[in-house]
């Protein structure tokens, strides 16, 4: 009787556990802590939902670890490699992706070309785009495979034509450069208008300061994790404005004959991007 009593309180016990350390009604996410600078908090929520096995919360954590700025905070680099590889196994994308930028950086783990290859694949296989957009570029470079130029732009091109705005980047300047394919101005400045025109030149202006107010009115004082999951939304707003800036040199390299055609073909490109 009292062994029957002690397996299901052993039995129930996790589940009770789990439910207190739950988010309650009202109470904040893991994800809400960190948009509004909760840091300590975040760690303390995101590290609950991580050891349940949530792969969102185990991204959010490693980036809490690596990416946490000034206070008394100390990063913990092992602890976020450890987290985001915990959710990468699982077969998260966004992980798979975060861990090939992992070795490719060399801050929180040794640079690893190889290694990123590996992890930029998996999340390619499963239609990734950051994934694709990343085999492209390490064939572009070179850096852990033989470079192939053409390699790469059949990648860039892939991931174009679902409207990935980085490899739209990396795509007309393949065309500008001849890397991998002839070289085309027409078609350089047609793809680099498509990913220059996702946001107005008011609105990417905005932006740009907004982050600089925000940047000169932190208070470095505390610890600063609000941005730490906005890695992909900047490097969009980045690519955007890369865009602009080689549209606005190219521009001036063609004659108005070609920039008419340049934007007929662009209104011509937009009708099969997926």
């Amino acid at each position: 009787m009292k062994l029957s009593r002690f397996l299901n309180r052993a039995y129930f016990l996790p589940i009770i556990l789990l439910s207190f350390f739950q988010p309650l009604a009202g109470q904040e996410s893991c994800e809400e802590l960190i948009r509004n600078n909760q840091c300590i908090d975040a760690i303390a929520v995101c590290s609950l939902a991580a050891e349940t096995g949530d792969p969102k919360a185990q991204i959010a954590l490693s980036r809490l670890y690596s990416s946490t700025l000034y206070g008394d905070f100390r990063r913990n680099y092992k602890k976020a490699f450890e987290w985001m590889e915990t959710a990468a196994n699982q077969g998260d994308t966004d992980a798979e992706v975060a861990m090939a930028e992992i070795y490719m950086a060399g801050e929180v783990a040794p640079m690893n070309a190889r290694k990123a290859k590996t992890w930029y694949e998996k999340a390619a296989a499963k239609d990734d785009l950051d994934g694709v957009n990343g085999l492209a570029r390490l064939y572009r470079y070179g850096s852990g495979v033989r470079k192939d130029q053409e390699k790469a732009f059949e990648y860039y091109q892939q991931a174009s034509l679902q409207d990935h705005t980085r490899s739209q980047v990396g795509l007309g300047m393949a065309y500008r450069d001849a890397r991998g394919v002839k070289k085309n101005l027409v078609y350089a400045y047609a793809w680099l208008s498509i990913a220059a025109e996702k946001i107005t030149d008011q609105e990417y202006r905005s932006y740009r300061k907004d982050y600089e107010d925000r940047q000169e009115n932190l208070n470095r004082d505390d610890p600063q994790c609000e941005y730490v999951l906005e890695g992909r939304s900047f490097g969009h707003i980045f690519a955007v404005g890369y865009a602009k800036q080689l549209l606005k040199d190219l521009k001036k390299r063609l004659s108005i004959k070609q920039i008419r055609k340049s934007e007929a073909l662009a209104e011509e490109l937009k009708l099969t991007i997926q």
